[in-house]
């Protein structure tokens, strides 16, 4: 069923269709001239790079993490923590937060000698707000080549922020919010609570996080109390303070006695494909491909999660939010849509994890590369595999040698075989 938004009313002008004034469908009247945009841009990207680890330089970051708990390795006159990488599904972790990039290294789930997502490369707000979107795209691309050869970008994450004054969530926000997302989380600052949309929370809350990090997120939160967790109020203050309105000019619309608060769209890699690939357009997998859809990524994403004034009408607050606020360009005519997930696509994850277990049994019952073969052709794996490696540019005859390969270093390195 469509969604209808309250006819807005420029009262200096009188043109419709723009202006704060919205005039629902039974005369109510809201005026937003209150609620103010403060800053709107990208807070974050995450970087997915393919191709093959430099072995020289993957040793030394190994030699490096093996020294101890203060590791450090320098890369580009850079110097970086060294940590584990598990939780996040790579082995290493490069991380410099003065510098602003955090960078994961070797999949957990593919050799670190074989072609895959061996590099994902993290960055803060601050190190995107001191670069133009052509810096942030060639320089990830730079420290891309630092650790990969034959390298290619393979997705990217972004997400989205809008800070804004002049209007805060009601107790019922949670209530009136429309989504698909089946989790739900309010945070007051005391106590946190999560629950399967449908049920209720009472009181008003300052962080409401509505999906999950894997998927299409939208949060909603007090950005004045988060920059003091994090320590970043001198930082936004002076973005903020650049802020001006019609009524303000030349000075700023920016009252520090008032609470800032953000609406976040968070698209992970994933959403980011499927996007992209069901609507007809040129691939997004890195951030120049995503720049000139940042503003029609928003508005599909405050389309299909939305705060409701009542059943099927949009807030007047969503509304304007959805369609005032632009990221550089404005948002392609084109219906964006995304692409039904096909059978093996989104679980790459779990066709590594079942390939190398596979791998390890077929070792250890000491399988030649030609059992192992006709093996995998009736496991129930072999046609996602395929895909999995032919996605990566890897053909049947090179996947038999990586089978080979397989077996030899399981025999030699590991315990399969004892």
């Amino acid at each position: 069923m469509p969604t209808h938004d309250f006819e807005r009313l420029d009262v200096l002008t009188g043109e419709v269709g723009k202006g704060d004034l919205f005039i629902g469908p039974g005369g109510q009247q809201v005026n937003l001239s209150s609620v103010n945009v403060l800053w709107s841009g990208v807070d974050t990207v995450r970087q997915l790079f393919q191709g093959r680890l430099k072995p020289e330089l993957l040793a030394e970051i190994a030699h490096s993490y093996d020294s101890g708990h203060d590791a450090t390795f320098t890369v580009n006159n850079t110097l970086f923590r060294v940590m584990s990488g598990r939780r996040g599904g790579f082995r290493y972790i490069l991380q410099n937060r003065e510098f602003g990039l955090t960078i994961l290294i070797q999949n957990f789930y593919a050799e670190a000698d074989s072609q895959g997502t061996h590099v994902k490369i993290e960055t803060s707000p601050r190190w995107l707000y001191e670069r133009t979107s052509d810096q942030i795209h060639h320089e990830l691309m730079f420290w891309g080549r630092q650790f990969l050869t034959g390298m290619e970008p393979s997705g990217v994450a972004i997400h989205l922020a809008v800070d804004f004054q002049g209007w805060e969530p009601p107790t019922h926000f949670a209530q009136s919010f429309v989504t698909r997302a089946k989790t739900v989380s309010v945070h007051n600052g005391v106590s946190s609570i999560e629950w399967e949309t449908g049920s209720t929370v009472n009181g008003r809350g300052e962080t409401y996080t509505f999906g999950k990090a894997n998927s299409l997120q939208t949060c909603l939160y007090n950005k004045s109390k988060e920059i003091d967790v994090s320590d970043k109020r001198a930082f936004m203050e002076g973005i903020w303070d650049c802020a001006v309105s019609e009524e303000s000019f030349p000075d700023t619309c920016y009252d520090r006695e008032k609470p800032v608060w953000r609406l976040e769209i968070r698209l992970h890699h994933r959403i980011v494909n499927e996007i992209w690939q069901g609507s007809d357009i040129k691939p997004i997998v890195d951030f120049a491909g995503a720049v000139p859809h940042l503003t029609g990524l928003w508005r599909y994403a405050l389309q299909r999660n939305r705060f409701e004034v009542k059943r099927d009408w949009n807030h007047p607050v969503w509304t304007k939010l959805r369609d005032d606020v632009s990221f550089g360009w404005d948002a392609p005519s084109l219906a964006y849509k995304r692409a039904k997930k096909q059978p093996g696509c989104g679980n790459e994850k779990n066709v590594s994890l079942a390939f190398g277990n596979l791998m390890s049994i077929y070792a250890r019952n000491h399988f030649n590369p030609r059992q192992a073969w006709d093996c995998l052709k009736t496991s129930g794996l072999w046609e996602d595999l395929t895909s999995y490696y032919r996605n990566r540019g890897i053909g049947k005859n090179e996947l038999f040698k990586l089978i080979e390969d397989g077996l030899i270093r399981r025999r030699l390195l590991t315990k399969v075989a004892s």
